[in-house]
């Protein structure tokens, strides 16, 4: 049975068929009437006669249709959806991996007749009940009036990069860590910085991937401070103003540390080490950034560690009220710290304080 006649193959049979016609009106051998009509129609409508009669194309025809369209020898999952949003065929990997499957929409939420008639693609992660993770393409096809669905079991690539990922906050935490411990500062200073600074790249409209980019990088805040000698770094009473300068250079070796990494994380800690001690007016340090030419990541962070520097007890300090904290925060605000960031603090300030309150000293 013909399904899906080439366009050069409906050329030919609408040729034959005319000849065949003009010999059976001419000749009188009626018997090539039929036959030259059957191929004019087939090379018009690309049907098989019997398909066009009937409108219907057997389980087996579709069968042959759809396994020709796919690749061969091809060991993973596959659907096939019509536009009715039905599954149309599966093979034997699909039906052992997703018993349960039986529309595109268990799958997508894309829309089905777009991508057909668009001949579009969309492309996912799915999780099945066992716990392995399919990487799914889907591909739309106006051919068939349907969709192809090709599922890869990505289960170990994406344990490998959960283990990397996991490798490098361990990594950067015990780095951020290091930095912090030569002043005296707790590990738990660079954790609650990490959390609030996520929270508040959240609230101000980054996405969940970017807040946990910033979350991941923002313990390594200070680590220039492993160039700062300990008889300044440690010193119990204030800082002279040349020793105050020795203790601003810990923004820039932060920075240069890190300046050529190319791996995100490690990007986004050197831009957070190099401005999370500017100013908004300007007014800060090492480069004398203002307004929204200080890198987001960096005022987050600054806002972030400063919250937390201030609310939290250290060996030459108390802890600060909440309220005298707060009222700090407002005095500089558009002054030292980004504006919009500092009412995200207030208007949020709740769920601030159960971070401090989740890793105390």
């Amino acid at each position: 049975m013909l399904i899906n006649i080439s366009n050069r193959e409906s050329q030919v049979r609408t040729v034959l068929g005319s000849v065949m016609l003009a010999l059976g009106t001419h000749t009188l051998w009626f018997v090539f009437l039929p036959m030259g009509l059957m191929l004019i129609q087939t090379g018009l409508t690309s049907k098989c006669p019997i398909t066009h009669l009937f409108s219907k194309e057997s389980k087996a025809a579709l069968e042959y249709r759809y396994i020709s369209f796919l690749p061969k020898h091809n060991p993973q999952p596959v659907f096939i959806f019509n536009a009715n949003n039905e599954l149309a065929f599966s093979n034997a990997a699909a039906q052992r991996v997703f018993p349960e499957i039986n529309s595109f929409q268990a799958l997508f939420t894309d829309d089905l007749e777009s991508l057909i008639h668009n001949e579009g693609s969309c492309a996912k992660q799915f999780q099945t009940d066992s716990g392995k993770v399919f990487s799914l393409i889907a591909k739309g096809s106006r051919e068939l009036d349907s969709l192809a669905v090709y599922a890869t079991e990505i289960t170990e690539i994406v344990a490998l990069n959960l283990e990397i990922i996991d490798t490098q906050k361990e990594v950067v935490y015990t780095m951020g860590e290091i930095g912090e411990s030569r002043s005296k500062e707790t590990g738990d200073h660079v954790r609650r910085v990490a959390e609030y600074s996520e929270l508040l790249a959240l609230l101000s409209g980054l996405d969940a991937q970017e807040a946990e980019l910033i979350k991941l990088a923002s313990p390594m805040h200070d680590i220039g401070k492993v160039g700062i000698p300990d008889s300044i770094l440690k010193k119990p009473g204030k800082l002279d103003a040349d020793e105050f300068e020795v203790m601003k250079t810990h923004a820039q070796i932060g920075y240069d540390l890190m300046k050529h990494s190319t791996r995100p994380i490690l990007k986004a800690a050197a831009t957070i080490a190099g401005q999370h001690h500017e100013k908004w007016n300007g007014s800060g340090y090492p480069q004398g950034l203002s307004g929204d030419n200080i890198h987001i990541y960096g005022r987050i962070t600054a806002v972030a560690d400063v919250f937390d520097a201030l609310g939290s007890s250290r060996v030459y300090k108390e802890a600060w009220p909440i309220e005298q904290v707060m009222t700090l925060f407002h005095e500089q605000q558009g002054q030292h710290f980004d504006p919009n960031l500092v009412d995200l603090l207030t208007e949020n300030l709740s769920d601030f304080l159960a971070i401090r309150d989740k890793y105390p000293n």
